[in-house]
């Protein structure tokens, strides 16, 4: 394998962590979720937005993916929130995208390359997994982000409706 390390970007829902987790064991390379280990640093991260604003989140955000990344000298494969690399803040988002971009591949996972059909997907897969964002949230973040990761992204694969080990493949295919 080429890539030391194997950033996975897109939206919430996009299935990062499965693909990540599936990917770092074909591989045989550790998997982190960069949202866990925020979590595991700030507790709650509802309630940390409530408190503190999600600018407040972002920069904290970053300054524990700085220490993270510093700590990390093997390959691995690591999975990111949408927002680590697109969120509002874009000055914090920029360096979050230097900083991985230095390190490893971006690659981006991407629902398809219709907007409507795209949608429909993280709506879907949302909803499957129970999650609590709004129809309207999702088309809010899908119109914010997309076209940051567009422009992002060391390599694209289209999920649609590929099965995970097949999405896993594709990864492997595109990085060697």
């Amino acid at each position: 394998m080429k890539t030391k390390k194997i950033i996975l970007i897109g939206p919430r829902s996009i299935g990062k962590t499965t693909i990540g987790k599936k990917l770092a064991e074909r591989l045989n390379l550790k998997c982190y979720d960069f949202d866990s280990i925020v979590e595991e640093k700030l507790g709650n991260l509802d309630e940390y937005l409530s408190q503190f604003g999600a600018d407040k989140y972002r920069e904290e955000e970053h300054e524990i993916l700085v220490e993270f990344l510093k700590s990390m000298s093997n390959k691995f494969v690591m999975s990111v929130g949408g927002g680590t690399v697109a969120s509002q803040l874009k000055d914090v988002s920029s360096k979050n995208v230097d900083l991985l971009k230095t390190i490893g591949k971006l690659i981006y996972l991407c629902g398809s390359e219709n907007d409507s059909r795209a949608i429909d997907i993280l709506r879907q897969r949302e909803e499957s997994r129970g999650g609590n964002q709004s129809e309207e949230e999702t088309l809010k973040l899908y119109k914010l982000r997309t076209p940051i990761y567009e422009n992002i992204f060391d390599v694209k694969i289209i999920i649609e409706t590929k099965k995970p080990d097949e999405i896993v493949e594709e990864i492997i295919t595109e990085i060697n």
